[in-house]
């Protein structure tokens, strides 16, 4: 059983090392694969008023180093990366690991916080199945899960911050700049989520189990929590998934309120072809997802319990 797992975790953490590689190679290639000049994307970047003159554009190369190519590029960026260090910023001249640290934090608490409203959320959409002990979420949670999000953000900045008041619209400066950003992310995962765990819980109620439970006289909140118990390790990856895309995707959100987040910080690079903050911005998400699918796996892992006949 052991040497089986061995078997299996080295072709997949070798499969995660390949993709690594690649999406950081193809970001470190999008200044050339874009067809435009990344020295004057950078000069205008740097000085909307400065002119593009040959001189400028040379300096520009010669500083950066362009003229050596984009494979010397992305093994320098390899090479300092074993080292530790993210590199410096095209466009500011700082360095980026700050910029990238300062980034994951805001989006982490944002996810935490929007992954808590989908929660609630999913919460409130799957107990009306638990008490029925039939039914599912139906269209409703279809319909939230369908919303995107950043209209959802632009309305509720509209009503809650603008019209009435209640809370800021822009900015990050404690948690009630928290609240709306978090709705806006939190409310069509928890549609997703709801629906998930609400259209599989039928079926698990119908098992034996469940009669022979009643009949024994069992409560109603135990026969949940084992219901539940049963639904949700196939559905526990899907959390993982939608906890990453909670960070990762969350940019038209952060853009909506001026959240200074990591998908912010990677869409501004991208758009001044920052190429080291956007290498680290990237190589920061994708590690977030590794470890993110990582503790999805040991969740299911821990709730299915260990195998049948499995030694002490």
């Amino acid at each position: 059983m052991q040497s089986t797992a061995r078997k299996s975790i080295g072709p997949a953490a070798l499969t995660r090392l390949v993709c690594l590689v690649a999406v950081a190679a193809t970001v470190g290639l999008l200044p050339w694969l874009s067809h435009k000049d990344p020295a004057l994307t950078v000069l205008r970047a740097r000085s909307a008023e400065r002119e593009a003159t040959d001189e400028a554009l040379s300096a520009i190369r010669e500083d950066l180093g362009l003229d050596a190519g984009p494979l010397s590029l992305l093994g320098s960026w390899a090479s300092d990366l074993l080292r530790g260090d993210f590199g410096t910023s095209w466009v500011s001249g700082t360095d980026v690991l700050p910029s990238v640290v300062a980034g994951l934090q805001v989006s982490l608490g944002l996810m935490g916080a929007a992954l808590g409203v989908a929660v609630t959320l999913a919460a409130v959409l799957v107990t009306p199945v638990l008490v029925r002990g039939r039914g599912s979420a139906g269209a409703f949670a279809a319909m939230l899960a369908a919303v995107p999000e950043f209209l959802l953000a632009t309305v509720a900045l509209l009503v809650c911050g603008v019209w009435l008041g209640w809370l800021p619209t822009a900015g990050w400066a404690g948690p009630a700049y928290l609240v709306l950003p978090a709705l806006a992310l939190g409310v069509p995962a928890g549609g997703l989520l709801g629906r998930l765990v609400a259209d599989a819980l039928p079926a698990v109620l119908d098992e034996r189990w469940v009669e022979l439970w009643r009949g024994a006289g069992v409560s109603r909140t135990a026969i949940s929590a084992a219901a539940l118990r049963r639904v949700l390790p196939p559905l526990v990856p899907q959390f993982g998934m939608v906890a990453v895309g909670l960070t990762g995707g969350a940019v038209a959100v952060e853009l909506v309120f001026a959240v200074p987040g990591i998908g912010r910080t990677a869409l501004g690079a991208a758009k001044s072809q920052d190429l080291p903050l956007l290498q680290g911005s990237v190589l920061a998400l994708l590690l977030l997802g590794l470890v993110a699918g990582a503790a999805a796996a040991l969740t299911r892992r821990r709730l299915l319990g260990p195998p049948c006949g499995t030694p002490d």
